[in-house]
């Protein structure tokens, strides 16, 4: 079992300017020096980061330097959030090309995890084939992302079209990927985070831990989510995945909200 810490936290979430003309090029970035988020991550007693899918990119021509940062703080590379739309059918093929890019270069920099977002909100509305459409690109992804020995997890986020319980359900009636639950994004869905965990116990391998407060993402311990409840029902059923720790949005500031966070997790679990 490992625990890391986000680095988006440090950051404004943007995404890269090449996205908007090649499809094969969109990019989660976070606006930070990666590696003083690193450091300070580190320095606080996380040792495992996940990184978006941007930022790694930045390392492909060089991945040596990315891993001369990893060393210095003695740090690992947990995982890598990667968000694509999947339901556009022509466009599929250009974002399981850069989900496979990524993937190949999150391996050689030591990840386990490839987290996987998205579903776009047409302008015209949801449409009930989108769902089939998502499950047929996210299985694609997992099978990409399984041939190159990594662990493919879907994550139901805010502003896509699997935020809610029951989309989260239509989802997962039309594929077996792994379940990553965003304990306050599922909350902030509209659902009871520890009842959808207790339906998809069995798909669980990487859960993203987070805090909610009238409707903010907060340091954990800090917001209105039986945290403890959900991390004791893991531990009963000898859950041996891994955690992530993800404090994005937070409009404190980012270290206190770091610190804040391992030592509410410092009962619970060996911090490593």
């Amino acid at each position: 079992m490992s625990l890391g810490y986000m680095t988006n936290a440090f950051g404004e979430l943007v995404g890269s300017g090449g996205g908007v003309t090649s499809v094969k090029d969109i990019r989660y970035v976070t606006m930070c020096d990666d590696e003083d988020a690193i450091k300070k991550i580190t320095e606080i007693g996380f040792g495992n980061i996940e990184i978006f899918d941007g930022n790694l990119s930045c390392y492909e021509e060089n991945p040596e330097k990315f891993t001369e940062i990893l060393k210095k703080y003695n740090a690992k590379l947990l995982g890598v959030y990667i968000g694509a739309n999947y339901i556009y059918e022509d466009a599929l093929e250009d974002e399981l090309y850069r989900i496979e890019k990524v993937t190949v270069l999150a391996k050689e920099l030591g990840a386990k995890h490839i987290v996987l977002g998205g579903g776009a909100i047409r302008s015209s509305g949801i449409k009930d084939s989108d769902y089939e459409l998502l499950a047929k690109g996210v299985d694609k992804a997992n099978d990409i992302v399984k041939r190159h020995g990594l662990i493919a997890s879907y994550h139901p986020h805010l502003g896509c079209i699997v935020e809610k319980p029951d989309q989260i359900d239509k989802l997962f009636a039309l594929t077996d990927i792994p379940f990553c639950p965003d304990i306050a994004h599922l909350e902030a869905g509209g659902g009871d985070s520890l009842e959808i965990i207790k339906k998809y116990y069995n798909r669980i391998k990487y859960v993203h831990l987070k805090d909610l407060k009238d409707g903010m993402f907060v340091p954990l311990g800090m917001g209105d989510i039986n945290l403890s409840n959900i991390i004791n029902y893991f531990k009963q059923n000898n859950y041996n995945g891994d955690w992530l720790v993800e404090i994005d949005g937070y409009s404190g500031d980012p270290y206190d909200a770091c610190k804040t966070s391992f030592e509410f997790l410092q009962e619970f679990m060996p911090l490593h």
